[in-house]
């Protein structure tokens, strides 16, 4: 029988976080999922083998407090915490930036910066207790959720996709700076889940392109950790596109890309 492992998921409450949260408890592991909604951090503490920790991440003082709190050893984090807000559509608010600078790039740095620290220690304690036959190491991850919109690099790309393709190059820049303690660290760029936060967005809508379910993308996030893979980037059709995109010269993906914005809010 395999000895559960611990898992903590930054974010959210709801969609991909809680899918994946419900994933692993199903596996009989121990997770612990970091939300800022009180409401529904109340509501998973129902849930069998998953603990909810309330903590808004953008407040250094209660992400410190939190990270102090979080002393057990884990075997996985994930970070899905992801915000978004229709800035093609509207100039973006000075709140509204700060937002999304806090919850895309630095809070997913403080996090992932405390965690490769945490899981470096914990591989060099095992390594003293192996040499002396106490125990085996156990297998250890870091797993950043980013998006699609992070793989294109153009003049004229909104801040949600620059703090997503940072997310992206930090994440594989980890993935080379812990290759040699046996630390694996997977970045996922998925495309359009449907979420109940994406139809919020979008006026109760869902009519995306290449659209997946939470079940679906879970999925794929499992394959890409099973498989070791360093950038897992999905579904097959967004892949297959985003390759051919960014192939192309940067003047010439800027005019694609904005020809493709001005279609998708046409809608």
């Amino acid at each position: 029988m395999n000895t559960p492992q611990t898992i903590i998921i930054f974010g959210d409450t709801s969609g991909i976080g809680l899918a994946l949260a419900k994933w692993h408890a199903h596996q009989g592991n121990l997770v612990t999922v970091i939300g800022s909604n009180p409401h529904k951090v109340q509501a998973i503490l129902e849930l069998d083998n998953i603990t909810a920790i309330c903590c808004d991440v953008r407040c250094r003082t209660q992400r410190d407090e939190l990270l102090k709190r979080l002393d057990t050893p884990f075997s996985q984090l994930i970070y899905s915490i992801g915000k978004y807000y229709p800035e093609r559509k509207q100039a973006l608010s000075a709140d509204e930036s700060h937002d999304m600078l806090m919850l895309n790039l630095q809070a997913f740095q403080a996090v992932f910066a405390w965690a490769s620290e945490r899981l470096i220690h914990k591989k060099q304690v095992q390594e003293k207790q192996t040499i002396h036959h106490i125990t085996l190491a156990t297998p250890t991850s870091l797993v950043a959720i980013s998006s699609v919109a992070g793989l294109f690099d153009f003049q004229g790309a909104s801040l949600y996709a620059h703090c997503k393709r940072a997310m992206i190059q930090d994440t594989l820049a980890y993935r080379m700076a812990l290759a040699p303690f046996g630390i694996q660290v997977i970045a996922i760029a998925c495309g359009y889940v449907d979420t109940a936060t994406l139809r919020q967005l979008h006026g109760g809508r869902a009519d995306k392109p290449f659209l997946i379910s939470e079940q679906e993308a879970v999925h794929q996030i499992i394959y890409a950790i099973h498989n070791d893979i360093a950038l897992h980037v999905f579904p097959k059709p967004m892949k297959a596109i985003a390759k051919l995109l960014t192939a192309l010269p940067r003047p010439l993906l800027a005019k694609v890309m904005q020809l493709q914005y001005h279609h998708q809010d046409r809608k």
